[in-house]
């Protein structure tokens, strides 16, 4: 399993940018933002991930976020990127390569939210 990790700080203005992005109220506990619940596929352009060819198109699969607890302006995640699965598949168009990926994302050493993701590449994406 490959694995990589980064440190992201949330800031309100993110969340506010995020929540405008994809046309979502900003919602609030206890006068703090909280993080739309799709926040976390942004999270990917931090890492730099060297399985996967840059120079490949890719398709998303599917998604599927576990949260524990609400993403909120100031928390400081620490999140681990690992690849979990590669799977080769017949598609009509050629090979298709699917790569399955989990994000854990914790503050303070609490779980916040768990992101299964699988992208999808033509050929053996490599």
């Amino acid at each position: 399993m490959k694995k990589l990790q980064h440190q992201l700080y949330i800031s309100a203005e993110a969340i506010t940018q995020y929540a405008k992005s994809i046309e979502a109220p900003v919602q609030m506990l206890n006068g703090v933002q909280i993080a739309p619940t799709t926040m976390p596929i942004i999270f990917w352009n931090e890492f730099d991930i060297p399985w996967l060819n840059k120079n490949v198109p890719l398709i998303h699969g599917s998604q599927h976020f576990s949260y524990e607890k609400p993403i909120m302006a100031g928390m400081t995640l620490d999140c681990e990127l690992s690849l979990t699965k590669v799977e080769k598949k017949a598609g009509r168009k050629g090979e298709l390569t699917l790569f399955t990926h989990n994000l854990v994302c914790t503050c303070n050493g609490d779980l916040i939210v768990t992101a299964e993701t699988v992208l999808i590449s033509l050929g053996d994406g490599t």
